[in-house]
């Protein structure tokens, strides 16, 4: 089922990303030569035209584009129609248009998610079981890894430290122990769905084996979402869904703003990058996530919208942001830069993109190895 997922939620992000630069190349009068889904290595598995513009589905299915009547050259023919022929601010808005189609699917899908799920209104740290040692006092008792703590004797338990100590403080005696199991898990967080309350008898140990604890678990504070639920048929709903997905849009943005610029840094220092994951990373979290249902699945189509707009914004050749930069310079230097050296400068700009994504999937492929 993952390798459908994966390709589902890549073909939507490109397609989405394609029709904006579509619609808004049609808007302007411009013609569409080819709207094509896949990249054009191979002839097209599938193909048709329709008033002049032809559609098609590539095998390799990493990426899209969209053939613009007099992109790459000034043409005298039918001038009008060619995007060559057009002003900065017509050309500016095109190459944009699929940026802003990114933002706006994460925003839609976040806003989905929110109504049909809930509201989140704030995201509480809870000590959270990461680990179960078998035969320890837990595993005797019942607990299981992602059970969090609520109290202790009743005791509510509000950091790690807190309920460490009460564990060795309970030590040789038979001891209450509220747990909660279950909720939907979202990248975010857990949001408090579905979940199941239990207490439990448990005796901490006087003497644990070294490195265990008292109880024998290994804990961390995580985020749980308390979300508020509504009707789909309220206004005041629909505005709070609609506040949160732009909210955690813009938060998402600034996210990937910063592991950009940690990638940066470490380009720079002669590193390989860190912390991002490439084609085969995002496959496993598709399947980590796929777990969880339609819901979780939803909110990682909109984490990826909202990282491909990003990333496409970003002035590098070969990029949106890119050809952006190109238009913009012209307006600085009043004067196009020639044909011939844009396209220079983005075939070694896409160069450049390859050999880092073969770099980050190679990380990709040895954490996976490694782990």
């Amino acid at each position: 089922m993952t390798p459908f997922i994966f390709l589902g939620l890549l073909s939507v992000l490109v397609l989405v990303h394609e029709l904006g630069h579509f619609a808004a190349a049609r808007a302007l009068g411009i013609r569409v030569e080819e709207f094509a889904l896949g990249l054009p290595f191979t002839p097209p598995i599938f193909s048709f035209k329709y008033k002049g513009t032809t559609y098609a589905i590539y095998p390799v299915l990493f990426g899209g584009f969209v053939k613009l009547f007099g992109e790459e050259t000034a043409v005298k023919k039918e001038r009008k129609k060619s995007f060559w022929s057009r002003g900065r601010k017509q050309r500016m808005t095109v190459v944009g248009a699929g940026v802003v189609a990114n933002v706006v699917l994460a925003m839609a899908a976040f806003v989905i998610l929110y109504t049909a799920v809930g509201v989140p209104v704030v995201k509480k740290p809870q000590v959270t079981i990461l680990q179960v040692e078998e035969g320890s006092p837990a595993d005797l008792s019942g607990i299981k890894p992602e059970d969090w703590i609520v109290a202790v004797e009743n005791k509510k338990i509000e950091s790690s430290d807190e309920f460490s100590r009460l564990m060795r403080s309970w030590a040789g005696l038979e001891v209450n122990l509220t747990v909660r199991r279950g909720g939907m898990k979202l990248l975010e967080g857990i949001a408090e769905l579905g979940v199941e309350e239990k207490v439990m008898r448990i005796t901490p140990r006087e003497n644990p084996p070294s490195g265990q604890g008292p109880v024998g678990v290994a804990i961390a504070e995580f985020p749980y979402l308390e979300m508020k639920q509504c009707s789909v048929l309220s206004a005041q709903c629909s505005i709070s869904a609609v506040g949160a997905g732009v909210n955690t849009t813009l938060d998402w943005g600034r996210r990937v703003l910063a592991g950009l610029r940690d990638m940066g840094k470490s380009l720079v220092k002669g590193k390989a990058p860190e912390g991002l994951a490439g084609p085969v990373g995002i496959y496993q979290i598709t399947g980590v996530v796929a777990k969880g249902g339609g819901w979780p699945v939803l909110e990682l189509l909109g984490v990826l919208s909202i990282n491909l707009a990003v990333f496409n914004v970003l002035p590098i050749p070969a990029l949106d942001g890119g050809r952006m930069f190109f238009i913009w310079l012209e307006w600085a230097r009043r004067k196009r830069i020639s044909v011939e050296l844009e396209q220079r400068i983005n075939a070694w700009g896409m160069a450049i993109l390859i050999g880092l994504l073969v770099l980050i999937s190679l990380q990709d492929v040895v954490r996976l190895v490694i782990r």
